[in-house]
């Protein structure tokens, strides 16, 4: 049962980064805006913690540099 709740939250991540590069791709979302960068913190959580539990340690560490240039850039938000 657990698997399938960890499934389903390494999906959801990434969805929601892949949706918020859609997004930010077409115009319609600037890589400055608030809501891209929330998504895309959103995001790297989920997949940071479905890949860590996974054993997928490489994809762990690309995502946790993401996160922390998605985290610095709503720092400099702030």
């Amino acid at each position: 049962m657990l698997d399938k709740y960890l499934n389903q939250l390494g999906w959801g991540g990434g969805i929601v980064c892949l949706l918020a590069y859609g997004l930010n791709t077409q115009g319609l979302l600037a890589s400055n805006s608030p809501i891209f960068l929330w998504m895309n913190l959103l995001g790297c959580c989920c997949l940071i913690y479905y890949t860590y539990r996974k054993q997928a340690f490489a994809n762990t560490a690309l995502n946790s540099v993401y996160l922390l240039v998605t985290m610095v850039a709503l720092g400099r938000q702030w």
